[in-house]
Parts: structure tokens; sequence; C-alpha cells
């Protein structure tokens, strides 16, 4: 049986499971209903090819879309345990375009022990990298675990 995640179990260092996706038109225009943002720059492919927002021809993802997918590597760990996120800072440094692969991660980088009665978080560093490997977002977030 698989140890549960607690937060005596984490150590500075350790490294989350990454989530990977592929970004897609549909992907975004759906992220678009969600968000409410229907800018052209990420659902307009046609209206992409002549503005050419960020130098890119193509559509690219929405900004928190990509948060939440930084998002989605810290639920996927900690949430099925109870564990829930106290904060989160990110830096979104390249846009996603249409088409791009990107995988997303965190690694626990400080333990904050509050005591008895909960509120013990851990710190973690937070990022997103495009197929070519460069960084598209970083941060940081803190998390609450039981």
């Amino acid at each position: 049986m698989a140890n549960k995640l607690t937060f005596e179990s984490v150590n500075c260092g350790d490294v989350l499971p990454e989530v990977k996706e592929h970004i897609d038109q549909e992907t975004i225009w759906k992220h678009a209903v969600g968000s409410l943002d229907y800018n052209p720059v990420h659902t307009n492919p046609e209206w992409c090819k002549t503005a050419q927002v960020f130098g890119l021809p193509v559509p690219v993802q929405h900004g928190n879309q990509t948060m939440s997918l930084m998002c989605k590597v810290i639920t996927n760990w900690a949430y099925p345990v109870g564990g829930r996120m106290k904060r989160m800072e990110v830096k979104l440094i390249k846009p996603v375009p249409v088409g791009s692969t990107c995988t997303y991660g965190a690694a626990v980088t400080e333990k904050h022990p509050v005591g008895k009665g909960g509120g013990n978080f851990v710190t973690l560093d937070v990022w997103a990298k495009n197929q070519d490997g460069e960084l598209v977002g970083t941060g940081i977030a803190q998390v609450y675990l039981p």
C-alpha cells in the first residue's frame, strides 16, 4: 500500500508528478467560454494571421489557462488527501501558441509547521515549459497539507 501524503511525509526537494497537455484550438475556445475572455488573440485564427500579436500568426493560450494547468499539478497531488491551496503567484514569461505541448511541474522548496490544530503548509516552485524546454511560466504556491 502506498504511503498517504501528509505534511510529515513531504520533504524539501520532492518533485510532484508532471502534467503534460497539448494545446489545440478547441481547448482554447472552451476556455474562452469558461473564462468569458473572447479576445481574438485567443479565439480568431483568421484574425491572428494578419494581426500577429506577439509576432505569431496563430492564436495563443489564455494566460489564466496556463496558470490553471500549473494548478492542476498541485490539485492532482494534494487534493485527493484533503490538501488545499493557500496562495499562488505566477509570472507568465512567453505566449503559448496553439499546437504547443507543454509540461507543467512543481517541487517542494519549504515546509512550514504551524503546530497542532492544522495550518501546516509547504511552499512549491511551480513552472510550465513548452515542447522546446523553454520556460513559459514560473511561480510559487503554498499548499496546506493534512
